[in-house]
């Protein structure tokens, strides 16, 4: 009966369509088919990380035959690289830069609905769960960038855009890994987070409950966390249409109430989102928002923390800020659920001057609006080019 419920599901999600109404072909799109549908010629690369994971890049190939410069995409938390090129076409960050002339490339951290192969794991085994924020930060994204640098056309440097976690991963890895920092031209943060001592909505329900669900994954032998499903998926692209306001009242509910929000793609994003992650990343976003400050993975016990961190400290090492030396742009929102504009203030004093070129907030902006809002071309992706024509000038 399990496996039989969601094909169940999906043949009655397309029946009501054919009788009610039309189905966006995105919605079962994988990402570099959505880049092929819109025109685009599309490439996928497979990169190996110092520790076998091997993750999956896409490409937006550019047409002409030296683009304006090169641009990598970081998806946050539960995401994937569809999220730059799901919305409507020219309100997509990824498709905008493409028609701007830039090569664009799309990254996947590890136990992402891409990112699910290694060279002595699988996906069953619990050691390929073992991972959080800080591998993302430490191994994936020096593996990701390394990778376009070698194969684009401009080999010696890179413009980062990341979301949520992208954010996360390059404030950590750029203000420590000072040679990986010197390949990156300009670092544009959507919805930063640096902290989460405010996050609240969806998350912090998510949080009173995590010690019984970690006992209850752990006695089931459930290692990840909201893989993407078919079950989920189809629900998106059934539901949603019939009642929208619900819909979006569970997207304000995890991100943020949402004044721009288009109410109309939600089966869209509901049928790539969530693509997954590991139980321990979302323990370890726990650890931080209930220690007040960002840190290092906490193994439980001061011997521990120790032991695996060399160190005389009984806590985890606190990550550092203000060895960030890459230009920076913020762009945040004034409702956001999870990058709470106190945290981003905060985030903002941790900066050494001179380093933020530019923070625009936008209030009735959540923590998805960045990405999909009904002006986010207007309001973030053409700001976005602009900042990008300064460093990528003929």
């Amino acid at each position: 009966m399990v496996t039989i419920f969601p094909i169940f599901l999906v043949v009655l999600a397309n029946l009501i369509v054919c009788c009610n109404g039309h189905v966006d072909p995105v919605c079962h799109m994988t990402t570099p088919q959505i880049i092929e549908h819109y025109g685009h010629k599309a490439e996928i690369h497979h990169v190996t990380t110092q520790d076998g994971y091997i993750l999956t890049l896409h490409r937006i190939v550019p047409d002409a035959a030296s683009p304006r410069g090169v641009v990598f995409l970081q998806h946050g938390l539960l995401d994937s690289s569809a999220t730059w090129v799901m919305n409507t076409y020219n309100n997509s960050l990824g498709f905008v830069l493409a028609q701007a002339g830039y090569d664009v490339w799309l990254g996947n951290v590890r136990g992402n609905v891409y990112s699910l192969n290694h060279t002595s794991l699988t996906p069953s085994d619990p050691a390929f769960w073992n991972f959080s924020f800080d591998e993302h930060a430490r191994l994936d994204l020096p593996a990701m960038l390394d990778h376009v640098l070698k194969n684009s056309w401009h080999h010696g440097s890179i413009s980062y855009v990341g979301h949520s976690q992208g954010t996360l991963m390059a404030l950590i890895e750029f203000s420590r890994n000072q040679d990986l920092a010197s390949k990156v031209n300009l670092f544009t943060a959507l919805a930063p987070v640096g902290r989460i001592n405010k996050a609240h909505g969806a998350f912090q329900l998510v949080a009173d409950v995590l010690p019984q669900l970690i006992s209850l994954c752990h006695k089931l032998g459930i290692y990840d966390f909201l893989p993407h499903s078919v079950l989920v998926s189809e629900f998106a692209i059934l539901a949603c249409p019939l009642i929208p306001s619900t819909c979006a009242e569970v997207f304000y509910a995890i991100a943020g109430p949402d004044e721009y929000l288009n109410v109309t793609r939600i089966p869209v994003y509901g049928s790539h989102a969530p693509a997954g992650t590991s139980l321990k990343n979302v323990i370890h976003w726990n650890q931080i928002h209930q220690a007040k400050q960002p840190q290092m993975w906490d193994y439980g016990s001061a011997a521990e923390n120790r032991a695996q961190y060399n160190s005389s400290s009984s806590s985890p090492p606190v990550y550092s800020y203000t060895g960030l030396n890459v230009p920076t742009v913020f762009f945040s929102g004034g409702s956001d659920y999870l990058g709470d504009p106190e945290d981003v203030l905060w985030l903002i004093a941790q900066l050494k001057p001179g380093v933020l070129l530019n923070s625009y907030t936008y209030d009735g902006y959540a923590h998805l609006s960045c990405l999909w809002a009904l002006n986010a071309r207007e309001w973030v992706s053409d700001k976005i080019l602009s900042h990008l024509e300064t460093v990528w000038a003929p």
